[in-house]
């Protein structure tokens, strides 16, 4: 994306201002492009830095991390920056993302089951009366036993299921019976009475039994579920006191109802006497009906997906360990009969794979568990083995879960999974959630509304992030603050994402801003705007503006996300925080436990909106896919979900907002709101929360962000086969007219790229291609180094071959430093050292068959061991890094034409070179047009080499004849620009010698010329072509590489004027 280090392409004349009298080191006139992959930052344009620091911040600082399976630094672009970093200040970095997505497969998501909402229960019917005949004795409840049964009818749970009363003691309805009549009995324990006033009531009952109750002689009544009332007309249903019962006698029924009972029991006969009764047990039943809370049913909490594995070696890719949407269930029988009761409860997860095989894990969703869900399944297609794991957790909703269950709104999880399949099975229905295949996506939040105006809001602007890809989405959060209807006026945050609200980090404050573009303080002229019309200042951010909004509104809250449909279950949705709580305020109360109770919040540590006070799911903000589109095979436009979430606003009057048609949720109220009116009028009430303008606050994130890389490939598809037409191509794509023998279903296509006239597909070959182009144009980027991090000759020849006709072509200013691999990359481990090694004699073979030829190109080996202490390991590296720094140093010491190699201008800082290297080894590398990196036991490990990758032997088969070249040409070249469109005569003739003479004179003042001559000629033809035709002969200095010395041992009275 656009940012504040914009690199101009386009006609114009820029002029900055740098003052560098405060730099202590030495600036050189190095200047180092990379293209690779970084841990975050802007994708495909060349960026702009100057320390190590400034490149952590922008792309994230080093990781050691491998591709799977393979000895391939996934990130070795930070190693490189990090050590060039060292020695200059110049540098251009353009990070790779992915161009095809993937198919995540099948899907398997687990659901709640939402409490009844006590507002919803009455009474619905009379089930029956019956009678139930008992035996005991005075001894005691062991002694009860009912000979006759319970009737299903009523008692549809078992008579032993254990349930939770309001004490926090368990009990059953068996318990509690046997309770009643061994009290009845103990009380009649001389002889048999029927007069007992006692019974024993489950949940309340309608007015006409109660009353029958207390009217005949019933009056002491146990209230077993302690429920606010007995009597209908008088109880409290929404009351959380009503959990017991409402958890031990309410089932959901079909979509969001809910059934339950209440019933009495009171002795209706009893016989005998000395301790020893019989007698019968009146059971009055009563039906209830109720619905779930709505909003919180059947609503996503985890989503499961196969491991899998991508290799492109046939036309099914991937290949997934389970494939059938019917071969995961979720166990909740048994020992885990819990979790339709309790979210919290284990459950287990069984299915069978691919190949037959079954498996069944013990899981859960407490966090605190050993089994919890994520500890047992990993969050990664390759973070467990997939023969013993089959399946990883792609989303989970802890926050939700958890606040929707200390609210009480969530009861258990559901028994039945939603499974969904994936995007090529999906067989046109589009009900898949697996279609990730789209390109990288940068993030950026909802449109930020005005103040309630009438009754309707107007969109403002958004945020979109500079930085691409996953790691965006957890960058930054951004608040608004200081609301002022005064002044017309407000502030914007941009945050850390791990910040607090009582602890906020500010990496950017832009305050007193207005929506008006006519002044200074509009904020699109601080923050910057995505359409250029304003220019980027922010190093985070940047604004699209709303061509609706009003110029006289301010920022009041904002839209909500666009969530996935789930076709079948309830799509999660964020929790917002939309008040200020006082002290003492009930904020939670989790089922069956005593309220948790608010201390009061501080205004100035707490923020409205989304708040780490309440908490909030990361996988909210995460790339959700798209929907599947009907033809995989080609390139369409995609089709984004239109779930569309609650957004939030500070105007409790917002609520008349209804979401616009075009989403699955339009009609439906737009916003989660505040608690009080929220306009210029209520900044002047004392009595509105809003009244202090520290109060005026809302924080939002951005979402979106996506890699654009395919999950279940072990290294990137960017080698020789992979590019249009090549065989791992056409494993992957769809046959076509122009490929008629492909064998896959569509996951490479070809594709169009901006501004690029070739043919591109959406392999990776084709995303380091374009990484490459990015530095294409050397009048956009003045560079004199390149390099590619993460390629190599041998495996990824093509790209290689790209990047020197590059150079060669297109810029020819610059030295390319490419990799040579010296060990097998594609092996897990390095144990087989001596088996996957790349000797000398091999590497250079391996260059050779390359057809490599080129005097802008150099190569080393082997690879060093890097001591990473940020990370406290060590990593193999090319010695790339140590190369660049070292070529920058010679620029800060010496000058480009000096050798960067040797004691002076090319020690290694690396613990070894994975291969000490003899000296045959050397003459083998160095005749081979490879340079060593030589140890010697006084200093380690060198740069012993100076040889570009040219065959012929010449002045430029040497790296420091070549950047004598470059420099000379670029500062020749930038003198005589100077004298285009004057006068074709003599003078101008003599302006050209005078300016290049003292140029290549200085140089060989400097050792690098022997001498040189300048020649410019003035023919008739270059005349009337408008031409002027010089020609520069050089005799460059070469370094000096072979010492020959010859010790001679003479006689002892020989002289050695004589010899």
């Amino acid at each position: 994306m656009a940012t504040s280090n914009k690199v101009f392409v386009s006609p114009g004349v820029y002029t900055s201002e740098r003052d560098l009298s405060f730099v202590a080191q030495s600036v050189g006139v190095t200047t180092l492009g990379i293209v690779g992959e970084t841990l975050r930052g802007p994708a495909f344009e060349p960026i702009f830095v100057s320390s190590f620091d400034e490149f952590s911040a922008i792309f994230g600082g080093t990781s050691p991390e491998k591709f799977v399976d393979t000895q391939i630094p996934k990130y070795e672009a930070a190693y490189i920056a990090k050590s060039y970093l060292s020695q200059s200040n110049q540098l251009f970095v353009s990070r790779i993302l992915g161009l095809s997505g993937y198919d995540a497969g099948p899907s398997w998501s687990i659901s709640t089951i939402a409490n009844v909402s006590g507002g919803s229960v009455s009474q619905d019917s009379v089930l029956s009366s019956v009678s139930v005949t008992f035996t005991g004795t005075t001894g005691g409840t062991s002694t009860i036993l009912f000979e006759s049964p319970f009737p299903s009818t009523i008692f549809s749970p078992d008579l032993n299921s254990q349930f939770t009363l309001s004490d926090g003691t368990t009990s059953t309805i068996s318990s509690e019976l046997k309770t009643f009549v061994s009290g009845v009995i103990g009380s009649n324990a001389s002889a048999a009475s029927t007069s007992a006033t006692t019974a024993y009531v489950f949940g309340t009952i309608p007015d006409s039994y109660y009353d029958s109750l207390t009217g005949g002689g019933w009056t002491g009544l146990t209230n077993v579920y302690d429920v606010p009332s007995l009597k209908d007309a008088d109880t409290d249903y929404p009351s959380r006191d009503n959990d017991a019962w409402y958890y031990a006698q309410f089932n959901p029924t079909t979509g969001n109802g809910y059934s339950g009972y209440s019933f009495s029991s009171k002795i209706d006969t009893l016989t005998g006497a000395s301790g020893s009764f019989s007698g019968s047990v009146q059971l009055s039943a009563f039906t209830q009906i109720g619905t779930a809370f709505t909003e919180y049913n059947d609503v996503v909490v985890a989503t499961l997906r196969s491991r899998g594995l991508s290799t492109y070696t046939t036309g099914t890719n991937p290949v997934y360990e389970v494939t059938g949407t019917t071969s995961v269930v979720l166990d909740s029988n048994g020992v885990y009969s819990g979790v339709t009761m309790s979210p919290y409860a284990p459950f287990g997860i069984s299915g069978v794979t691919n190949d037959g095989s079954t498996f069944e894990f013990k899981v859960s969703l407490d966090s605190t568990d050993s089994n919890y869900i994520s500890k047992v399944f990993g969050f990664s297609n390759f973070g467990k083995p997939s023969d013993e794991v089959p399946l990883f957790v792609e989303e989970q909703f802890t926050n939700f879960l958890n606040y929707s269950y200390k609210k009480g709104y969530i009861r258990g999880i559901n028994e039945t999974i939603t499974a969904l399949p994936s995007a090529q099975d999906d067989n046109g229905t589009l009900q898949s959630i697996g279609c990730y295949l789209e390109k990288y996506q940068t993030p950026e939040t909802p449109y930020l509304v005005s103040e309630l105006r009438g009754n309707t809001v107007y969109k403002l602007f958004k945020f979109i992030l500079i930085s691409d890809g996953n790691d965006a989405n957890q960058e930054v959060k951004i608040s608004i603050l200081n609301v002022s209807f005064n002044n017309g006026t407000f502030d914007v945050g941009i945050r850390a994402y791990n910040d607090t609200d009582a602890n906020p980090v500010f990496l950017e404050k832009y305050t007193n801003c207005s929506m008006n573009p006519a002044s200074n303080s509009f904020v699109g002229v601080k923050i910057g705007t995505s359409d250029g019309e304003y220019q980027v200042r922010s190093k985070y951010v940047m604004l699209e503006i709303s061509s609706e909004a009003p110029t006289d509104a301010l920022p009041s809250g904002f839209e909500g996300y666009s969530m996935r449909n789930y076709y079948g279950s309830t799509t999660p949705f964020p929790i917002y925080k939309t008040k200020y709580d006082v002290a003492g305020e009930v904020i939670f109360q989790p089922p069956l436990s005593s309220v948790q109770r608010s201390s009061g919040d501080k205004i100035n540590r707490v923020f409205l909106g989304l708040s780490n006070t309440i908490g909030y799911d990361p996988e909210y903000f995460n790339y959700k896919g798209i929907i599947t589109p009907s033809n995989l095979t080609i390139e369409t436009s995609p089709s984004y979900w239109d779930f569309l979430s609650k957004g939030f606003h500070m105007d409790s009057g917002a609520t008349v907002v209804t979401i616009s048609n075009g989403y699955s949720t339009s009609g439906t109220s737009a916003f989660e709101v505040g608690n009080a009116s929220f306009g210029p009028t209520d900044s002047s009430d004392p009595t509105n929360p809003y009244f202090r303008i520290q109060s005026r606050k809302f924080t939002l994130f951005a979402r979106g962000g996506f890699d654009g890389w395919d999950i279940y490939r072990k290294s990137r598809t960017n080698g020789d086969s992979f590019v249009l037409g090549g065989s791992g191509y056409l494993k992957g794509a769809s046959p076509t007219t122009q490929f008629p023998s492909a064998t896959g279903w569509g996951a490479f296509k070809q594709i169009s790229v901006e501004g690029n006239t070739t043919d591109f597909a959406n392999t990776d070959y084709y995303a380091y291609l374009l990484g490459q182009q990015t530095f294409a144009n050397p009048e956009a980027t003045n560079i004199n180094v390149f390099v590619t991090p993460g390629i190599d000759f041998v495996n990824n020849s093509n790209l290689v071959e790209d990047a020197i006709d590059m150079i060669e072509s297109q810029r020819a200013d610059s030295l390319y430093v490419m990799t040579c691999p010296d060990y097998n990359m594609f092996v897990d481990t390095t144990t087989s050292y001596e088996t996957d090694l790349i000797y000398p004699t091999e590497a250079v073979d391996n260059l050779d068959t390359t057809g490599i030829d080129s005097n802008y190109t150099a190569t080393y080996y082997p690879w060093v061991l890097t001591r990473d202490t940020v990370n406290n390991t060590q990593i193999y590296l090319p010695p790339t890094a140590e190369v660049c720094r070292n070529l920058a140093l010679t620029d800060n010491i010496s000058f480009p034409w000096f050798a960067s190699a040797g004691y002076t201008r090319g020690i290694v800082n690396s613990v070894k070179a994975r291969k000490k290297l003899t000296q045959d080894d050397r003459d083998t590398l160095y005749q081979g047009r490879i340079n060593p990196i030589a140890t010697f036991s006084d200093v380690g490990t060198l740069i012993f080499g100076n040889k570009t990758t040219q065959v012929a032997e010449s002045a430029l088969d040497r790296i420091n004849v070549r950047r004598l070249l470059l420099q000379a040409r670029k500062l020749i070249s930038a003198v005589a620009v100077r004298l285009l469109f004057e006068q074709n005569d003599d003078k101008v003739r003599q302006d050209f010698l005078d300016s290049v003479n003292p140029i290549l004179d200085s140089i060989r003042r400097d050792r690098g010329l022997i001498d040189f001559r300048v020649v410019v000629t003035n023919t008739p033809e270059d005349l009337d072509r408008n031409t002027m035709t010089g020609k520069i002969y050089l005799k460059p200095t070469k370094a000096l590489e072979f010492i020959d010395i010859e010790f001679l041992i003479t006689p002892t009275g020989a002289s050695f004027e004589n010899i």
